[in-house]
């Protein structure tokens, strides 16, 4: 049984991700746990978690894609940007057509735009969160950040109420987005609901729920190793020199002189277990950016 191991959760609403964490550590009794990604409470869906050595995972996974569907409410605002927090604005509604809908869905399709942080959330500004901000009612100029949009797809609209899919890069506020858009219709909007569904090649339909995970043997056909959970986003090169496999024990730099050049290279042995991930330095030269200790990573 794998000891390293990387575990899809869905999440259930009203609890947090830290929340699921420490459930999941404790049924399956495990050293170290993480994950890629925070959802907000009222969200669900896939989380990624990582175990053991493969928490060492958590910045590359987390810097990939994230597809989500979202629910948002027109004419209304509250101060979290979702249904969860106090209602500051309300506007009159009026009929939007479905052509408006769609035009202004494509203008956010396919685009990078700078995106201002959501007040309630955990970014941090001159040392302290956003949120402290918010609790202790002190003013602060909310930072932005370039965001990339890769594709959204108006879905539904019915009494208000707004449904599309979006799949965005790492740093993306789907609350920010819904705000955005409203903006564009000329009126406010609030999310209330939003669903993670796939992270890369990650997919829900894959995830279990907490309620079916007892202990480790329960999760045993859904643990995923390391090497596969990373073989469609970085590049599996395979190691048999005793003196490279040396190096790469001790974090050294080594040449891979008959790959070609990538940014980032997953190099395993023989036996197809995570010796560490390297990135490209220069020409052919690789420099380690994160080392598996194998007498932690063991085959199925």
């Amino acid at each position: 049984m794998l000891k390293d191991y990387i575990l899809l959760i869905d999440k259930p609403a009203y609890m947090t991700s830290q929340d699921c964490l420490t459930i999941l550590k404790q049924r399956l009794r495990v050293k170290k746990i993480g994950h890629t990604g925070t959802l907000d409470p009222i969200a669900t869906g896939l989380m990624v978690v990582l175990v053991n050595e493969a928490t060492k995972l958590s910045n590359f996974i987390l810097a990939l894609d994230k597809t989500y569907i979202a629910t948002m409410q027109l004419f209304i605002r509250t101060d979290t940007g979702d249904i969860s927090g106090n209602v500051v604005e309300n506007n009159s509604a009026f009929k939007i057509s479905e052509e408006s809908l769609r035009r202004v869905f494509n203008a956010f399709d396919n685009i990078q735009y700078e995106q201002v942080v959501p007040l309630y959330s955990a970014v941090k500004k001159e040392g302290q969160k956003l949120y402290q901000y918010a609790y202790k009612n002190q003013p602060v100029e909310l930072p932005k950040r370039m965001v990339s949009i890769k594709r959204i797809k108006f879905l539904t609209y019915n009494n208000n109420f707004i449904q599309f899919q979006v799949t965005c890069s790492k740093g993306t506020y789907i609350r920010a987005l819904i705000g955005d858009i409203a903006a564009s219709l000329k009126t406010v909007a609030t999310m209330t609901s939003l669903r993670r569904i796939q992270q890369s090649e990650f997919s829900i339909q894959d995830a279990l729920t907490l309620e079916e995970i007892t202990d480790e043997k329960s999760v045993k056909s859904h643990m995923i190793s390391i090497v596969e959970g990373l073989k469609h986003s970085l590049k599996v090169v395979t190691i048999t020199n005793r003196d490279t496999l040396s190096k790469i024990k001790h974090g050294k730099q080594i040449s891979l002189p008959d790959i070609e050049v990538k940014k980032e290279v997953l190099l395993v042995n023989n036996q197809k277990q995570p010796l560490a991930i390297y990135a490209n330095e220069k020409g052919t030269t690789y420099i380690s950016k994160r080392g598996f200790n194998l007498d932690e990573s063991n085959k199925d």
